[in-house]
């Protein structure tokens, strides 16, 4: 597969951001059979988790920002994970030229 170019790298970024987490990380696993998951939910910066995967094949690091959020169920008084998806991040890696 070819490296990904400035134009879809940037599609790639605007279709992710719509998608939820497990979703988007499934697709970028399913896109290069080389890729790997670099940080998992990560706090390097405050107010977001990050999630970075690099993916050799395609030639790029994608970066999810995630806010973390919380849900609670008024009957049960649960607790659930509720984060959003806030910004993706795709950059090419030096090998990726284009």
């Amino acid at each position: 597969m070819a490296y990904l170019n400035a134009e879809q790298r940037e599609e790639l970024a605007q279709d992710l951001v719509k998608q939820k987490f497990n979703k988007a990380k499934w697709r970028l696993m399913k896109m290069d059979p080389q890729g790997r998951l670099v940080f998992f939910r990560n706090t390097q910066e405050v107010g977001y988790l990050m999630t970075r995967f690099e993916l050799p094949t395609s030639g790029v690091t994608v970066t999810l920002y995630e806010h973390p959020g919380s849900k609670t169920n008024p009957e049960t008084h649960k607790t659930k994970v509720a984060n959003t998806m806030a910004q993706v991040i795709v950059e090419p890696t030096p090998e990726n030229k284009s």
